[in-house]
């Protein structure tokens, strides 16, 4: 099954654009990051770079409606401080924006924002809220991460990731981690006091309908502009919530395919050379029923699945022969209703 190529499209070219836009979000009532603004460049430069969004950046809290948080694929709350950042009416429109399948990316202070607990909603949906008196090591302590879970926003990293940063604590004084977290990276104890113990640093998880990746680092404008780990770590974060990536890893036993574009919303296409082996391909789904199979005579060179009326949720596609089989994860978005 060499070369064989998985590519999964939207049928209608202009709904991939209407999918793809990330507000930025830099409102601050607290401290003020300086690197907000690089924060902001890199996000627009990833955009443009993978074709996958464009970007918009606003510190004006009248832009969470409910019309204007439609257009958006995501919300990034890049290093946001401080409290009463939302009225009533602006939360609600976020919080149904998150119901609707939209998604949240927490960049270092997010965690430092609503730490009051005044919206319970946002605290558990950014995963945490930085203890007070410290707050956080020095500056540019140079630590050690351990990667404990996989995901696209760590795997490229190896095991672990030695970086300097301002890593926050979340254990006295105000502290706060959401228990349904998925833990990506634990820094290792950083001091003596209790609060140094090894803790999260990332995270990631499903939440009231939409998706949420967090990363407590970012503090310094250098992470924005020279340090491609944080980039790229940032990247696949976005590319979470947005669904251009998997919630769950794909399991391919043989290599030799991934897929191209994810989620796909009406129309799984599976195209391979006609020199393949290949004699059926199979939808399940997560208890292991079977949705849709498909037959695969010796001349056909491409597969249609069509998913329009799947329910939203993630799947498993199997392609196979009389001697191999390779599987793969495939997420099915909602459909959009214009």
């Amino acid at each position: 099954m060499k070369n064989l190529i998985i590519s999964l499209v939207l049928v209608i070219s202009f709904q991939i654009q209407a999918q793809n836009k990330v507000l930025v979000f830099t409102k601050t009532n607290a401290f003020r990051h300086p690197s907000i603004a690089a924060g902001v460049t890199m996000i627009t430069d990833l955009g443009i770079a993978n074709g996958l969004w464009t970007t918009t950046q606003t510190e004006n809290a009248t832009d969470f409606t409910t019309a204007n948080l439609a257009q958006y694929k995501a919300v990034v709350w890049c290093n946001t401080s401080g409290n009463n950042l939302l009225n009533t009416a602006q939360r609600t429109a976020f919080e149904n924006f998150i119901a609707n399948g939209g998604g949240f990316v927490g960049i270092h202070a997010a965690t430092d924002t609503y730490r009051d607990g005044t919206w319970s909603f946002y605290n558990e949906l950014v995963g945490g809220i930085v203890q007070t008196n410290p707050n956080h090591t020095a500056n540019n302590f140079n630590a050690t991460m351990t990667v404990v879970n996989s995901h696209p926003s760590v795997d490229f990293l190896g095991t672990t990731w030695t970086k300097p940063e301002e890593y926050y604590y979340w254990r006295n004084n105000g502290g706060y981690l959401y228990p349904g977290n998925i833990n990506l990276l634990r820094v290792e104890s950083t001091g003596n006091n209790n609060y140094d113990e090894a803790r999260p640093i990332s995270w990631y998880k499903e939440y009231a309908g939409g998706r949420s990746f967090y990363t407590a680092l970012g503090h310094n404008a250098s992470d924005y502009t020279g340090n491609a780990n944080f980039k790229k770590h940032v990247e696949e974060g976005i590319k979470y919530v947005t669904g251009n990536t998997l919630s769950i890893p794909s399991i391919d036993f043989a290599n030799d395919f991934k897929i191209l574009q994810n989620p796909v919303e009406n129309t799984l296409i599976i195209n391979f050379p006609s020199t393949t082996q290949v004699s059926k391909a199979t939808v399940y789904d997560l208890k292991g029923n079977i949705i849709c199979e498909k037959e695969i005579i010796t001349t056909d060179q491409a597969i249609l699945f069509n998913v329009e009326d799947f329910s939203k949720a993630v799947y498993i596609v199997t392609i196979e022969n009389s001697s191999q089989k390779q599987v793969l994860s495939l997420l099915k978005s909602k459909k959009i209703i214009r």
